[in-house]
């Protein structure tokens, strides 16, 4: 398994304001972590904060989640998407609000980050069941590495004033690493920051080490990572570029570098990807829109 140099990362890390959990989710994880848990305390604990209550139900009323009807309460969302779909999402707006720049103004849209962020979990959502990934890859999984893996980056933002025209740089140069970009600007990248942020919030492992790895090139030939994480790597992979295609009609900037080992690994020709990402962007529109 791969491990991170604490002592390093934590040196590297260190003047970040990594933002504190809020109480509304420890008190969640404690009750998720019951042995026989509580729905209506789950409930409850949600129901006490009347802005994450809408934004749930907002949520979960989306097209991505395919419920037949319309929830209307915090315990009919935990009864109909289950325990860790409800806390993923409850954990995405309280990231949202944690990381709002207060005083300072960050380099890049606050708002417009954590749009693009919804966006890729929703495509993700359409890619997995295209490419028959849900029966070995769980959904919440999916759908939650999709809202966090960029979480760095708003903290990134927040620290470097001219953040914004190093990410226009690592977009312009498709044939290196976006990290290595980061690095030779901050010593430091947006993975490792939000590995922290994953961390200590209480992230799953997997869905940490993924947040950190996410830009790795030879991620998929690592015989130390779980067929679970390597899927999620590759969804990623076209889920973000699916959405560039239908956003601005261009490839994303990763897609140069990882095309090949995605493709090979999910044992799709060019013909087969060009449908899938065509399919893709259609249902996309139609449920969006």
């Amino acid at each position: 398994m791969f491990n991170i140099n604490q002592e390093k990362a934590k040196e590297i890390t260190a003047g970040f304001q990594i933002p504190v959990k809020p109480e509304v989710l420890i008190e969640l994880q404690q009750e998720q972590s019951k042995e026989n848990q509580n729905l209506n305390a789950i409930a409850e604990v949600i129901a006490k904060d009347v802005a994450l209550s809408a934004n749930i139900l907002k949520t979960i009323n989306s097209p991505i989640f395919g419920l037949n009807r319309s929830i209307t309460d915090i315990k009919q969302s935990v009864i109909m998407l289950g325990v860790e779909s409800v806390f993923n999402i409850a954990t995405f707006f309280q990231l949202k609000n944690a990381s709002k720049p207060s005083n300072k103004k960050a380099a890049i849209s606050h708002e417009k980050y954590w749009d693009t962020a919804m966006e890729t979990a929703n495509m993700v959502g359409i890619l997995i069941e295209q490419l028959n990934l849900k029966n070995n890859c769980p959904f919440e999984d999916a759908y939650a590495f999709g809202l966090f893996r960029d979480c760095g980056i708003p903290l990134m933002a927040m620290k470097f004033p001219d953040y914004k025209e190093t990410l226009i740089e690592a977009n312009a140069h498709p044939h290196q690493e976006f990290t290595t970009i980061e690095e030779k600007h901050y010593q430091t990248n947006h993975a490792v920051v939000g590995y922290f942020v994953a961390n200590s919030w209480n992230f799953p492992k997997n869905i940490c080490e993924l947040i950190l790895r996410h830009h790795e090139l030879d991620y998929l030939e690592d015989s130390t990572v779980s067929p679970q994480q390597k899927d999620l790597y590759a969804l990623i992979k076209i889920a973000s570029n699916a959405l560039s295609q239908y956003k601005y009609m261009i490839d994303d900037p990763e897609w140069y570098l990882a095309k090949e080992s995605v493709l090979g690994y999910l044992g799709l020709s060019e013909p087969d990807y060009q449908d899938i990402e065509d399919d893709s962007k259609e249902a996309f529109r139609t449920q969006f829109d």
